[in-house]
């Protein structure tokens, strides 16, 4: 990856220090330790090699958190960065192995850094409310605003979730819009892939025969929302294990679910946001 040319400059007359300014896409890099390397030579070169450890411990952290909310399908086993395509900045692509980013990874650990003084507040708040309730345990409340968008969130979830659907038994597509289901749910953004069709069951499953309101998990860190999770998570992965053993299920299952919005917006969508908006359109 090339980023044009950029001149090092004086960082002051008395400080005897130069300093560079890198392009705006590596602000992900920011307050993050880095290496420098100087390789000598008839064209040297000098090389940053940032400290992506804190990135990792996310990944590692995130990855248990799901192992807890798959407990019931079974055990997906330790984290390894092996299983996953990795690099500093979101693939746009991917093949082989679910992609992770560095930069999604150290957006969710700065996003938890400013929500924590918030998010303390707010427990010793309902900690007090439920001391002066016999019986009553204290539960997070679980909502949007925990991470904001573009914090990483989704795509960490979701492909960490690839990978522990792989090691469960899901395969392909299956194994994908496993992982787009529990990004949603997570974090209530959509990663995309097509898995519209998938995410509308899946979401059905998960609230089960209570209905229970649907509302993202709230904080990935907080052990108790995952453990509430793994009933609705094993709904959702045993349905979508019957897909993959009866392909011809699942198709036909898929075309009723799009001939059904085809009669209700009374003309064809090409996804559920459309079908969405077409909806809050004509409510407005």
């Amino acid at each position: 990856m090339d980023w044009d040319k950029r001149r090092i400059r004086s960082a002051g007359r008395t400080s005897g220090s130069v300093e560079i300014t890198l392009p705006a896409e590596m602000q992900a890099l920011e307050g993050v330790e880095c290496r420098l390397v100087l390789r000598d030579g008839a064209r040297p070169e000098i090389v940053l090699q940032p400290d992506v450890s804190l990135a990792e411990k996310v990944f590692a952290e995130i990855w248990e958190r799901l192992r807890i909310a798959f407990a019931k399908i079974g055990d997906s086993g330790e984290f390894s960065l092996a299983d996953f395509d990795v690099g500093l900045f979101p693939a746009r692509h991917w093949r082989d192995k679910p992609p992770l980013s560095y930069q999604d990874a150290l957006g969710i650990h700065r996003s938890r850094q400013a929500a924590r003084p918030a998010f303390e507040d707010e427990m010793e708040a309902g900690k007090e409310e439920a001391r002066g309730v016999r019986g009553r345990p204290w539960r997070e409340k679980a909502g949007p605003g925990r991470f904001r968008e573009g914090s990483g969130v989704t795509h960490v979830v979701t492909f960490l979730a690839v990978g522990g659907a792989y090691r469960l038994g899901l395969q392909d597509r299956f194994a994908t819009a496993f992982g787009v289901v529990v990004g949603y749910i997570v974090s209530g953004m959509s990663a995309g892939h097509g898995a519209d069709f998938e995410r509308d069951v899946a979401l059905t499953l998960f609230e089960g025969e209570e209905k229970t309101a649907l509302a993202p998990i709230g904080s990935l860190f907080h052990k108790e929302r995952w453990e509430e999770a793994q009933d609705g998570f094993k709904r959702v992965f045993d349905r979508f294990r019957q897909w993959q053993e009866n392909p011809g299920e699942y198709e036909a299952a898929r075309q009723r679910w799009w001939e059904a919005l085809t009669v209700e917006t009374g003309a064809s969508v090409s996804s559920v946001d459309e079908y969405i908006s077409r909806i809050r359109g004509e409510s407005a």
